[in-house]
């Protein structure tokens, strides 16, 4: 397969070996393309009046990506390649508003979004502004647990994101449902001990810590899929492992003013650490199972984003009702929609819609829908600013002063995140003996 496109009208006599790409169009027009090749003689289809050219996507056969499914953390969308009709014959226009294979354009315009979606700027863009959205996520965490208990923020932010999601939750393939349900519990246990940590941690170390999802999702990989991610196999993964190791040492261990003595650096790890990196654990693993759902059936990104924040209300739910505060004077105010007209929860109250339905329900929809625009690792470097954007308003709503192991610490995390998103060639001058990266095709066209 070539470098680019290129066009190659068959011969109706030549014996060959044929690379023939099929496309298999699914019912919601979106494209996933397998690789077969076959050793025949090349003969013209009588069916078809007009004979077709073999066209080489390049793009669609990535090695690391086989099927086409562009994946970000935890979210997988398929190729979004709407603004082309690829059932159209060649030199028909194939634009996205050809009809009947002439130049007549269709009566329905493009909206503003599509627009948006369907220029260079504009997918990543939006996914930088989702990216924002979840920064404003910690600060706001601390802000809730200010006036309500830890349970009743998470429960109330929950039930409102699940309201907001519940028409796509009936929409989740029957098969996925034991999937989703077990995902859920990973993503509560993602959501509690976020909330949990918040209440005597930064909010900027939490996002930092958060981060640690780098290490927990390739472990998972190694441990249930089995996969090779050796240092020659996987350079990136080994080094995002490292970086964030790092990253967490001197964020959780070094004292820049130096009034701690080494025999007492860990007495600096608090529990709000600890359940810091077991909020990296509890999202790792929900994006591990997401991204495994969503591989084998395409556009359920939504649906099985109900179903988490579904069963994360239900589990804090339970959660409010064991922690003491139900029932007790004053809890009235701490449910919804009752703390929205209690004058001293008006600021909790907003952080809770906000991180309810804009952060958690809208933002998962912004997501899934630049995604499908772009190459996962392009879509991996803009997410990883999450982070720091949860540093920026930390400062700016909370006054937080930062220290030189919150900035050397958190520039290692961030880079780790990066490091994700780099290839196996991007090290081949690292490693001798290699093959550059080169894959070859079997006869079963397969990769090797």
């Amino acid at each position: 397969i070539g470098d680019a496109d290129c066009f190659s009208p068959p011969s109706a006599a030549a014996s060959s070996s044929i690379h023939t790409l099929q496309n298999k169009v699914s019912s919601d027009r979106k494209h996933v393309f397998t690789l077969q090749i076959t050793e025949t003689d090349t003969t013209q289809d009588e069916t078809v009046t007009d004979p077709a050219s073999i066209v080489y996507y390049d793009d669609f056969l990535d090695p690391d990506n086989p099927t086409g499914v562009v994946c970000a953390r935890g979210v997988c969308v398929l190729p979004d390649d709407d603004d082309y009709d690829f059932s159209a014959p060649p030199g028909s226009g194939g634009g996205a508003g050809s009809s009947d294979g002439d130049t007549r354009q269709t009566s329905k315009q493009p909206s503003i979004f599509d627009r948006v979606l369907g220029s260079y700027l504009g997918p990543r863009l939006l996914l930088a502004f989702a990216s924002i959205l979840y920064g404003t996520n910690f600060p706001l965490g601390a802000i809730m647990n200010d006036s309500l208990p830890p349970s009743a923020a998470t429960s109330a932010r929950m039930l409102l994101a699940s309201l907001a999601l519940s028409p796509f939750l009936f929409k989740l393939e029957g098969k996925l449902a034991p999937k989703a349900l077990l995902c859920g519990c990973f993503t509560a246990l993602g959501y509690i001990t976020q909330s949990l940590s918040l209440v005597d941690t930064s909010p900027a170390k939490v996002a930092f810590l958060g981060a640690a999802t780098v290490i927990v999702c390739p472990a998972l990989e190694v441990i249930v899929n089995k996969k090779d991610l050796s240092i020659t196999n996987a350079p990136q993964t080994w080094l995002a492992a490292t970086l964030c190791l790092l990253g967490v040492g001197i964020l959780e261990l070094y004292d820049p003013t130096g009034a701690t003595a080494m025999a007492d650096v860990f007495s600096q790890i608090g529990i709000g650490d600890g359940l810091a990196i077991l909020q990296a654990v509890g999202f790792g693993t929900s994006f591990f199972l997401t991204e495994r759902m969503m591989t084998q059936v395409p556009g359920q990104a939504l649906p099985i984003t109900a179903v988490q924040v579904s069963v994360t209300a239900f589990l804090c739910m339970v959660w409010s009702f064991t922690d003491g505060w139900v029932g007790s004077a004053g809890a009235e105010s701490y449910g919804v929609p009752a703390m929205f007209f209690e004058p001293t929860m008006q600021t909790a109250a907003l952080a809770v819609a906000w991180t309810g339905v804009i952060t958690t329900a809208l933002n998962r929809f912004i997501e899934t829908s630049a995604l499908g625009k772009m190459k996962s690792a392009e879509a991996s470097v803009i997410l990883a600013t999450e982070p720091l954007w949860a540093s920026l308003f930390a400062a700016l709503w909370l006054k937080e002063d930062f220290g030189a192991n919150d900035y050397i610490g958190g520039a290692l995390i961030v880079g780790a995140c990066l490091a994700t998103a780099l290839k196996k060639d991007d090290f081949k001058g690292f490693f001798s003996g290699g093959d550059g990266g080169t894959r070859n095709i079997d006869s079963k066209g397969s990769f090797e």
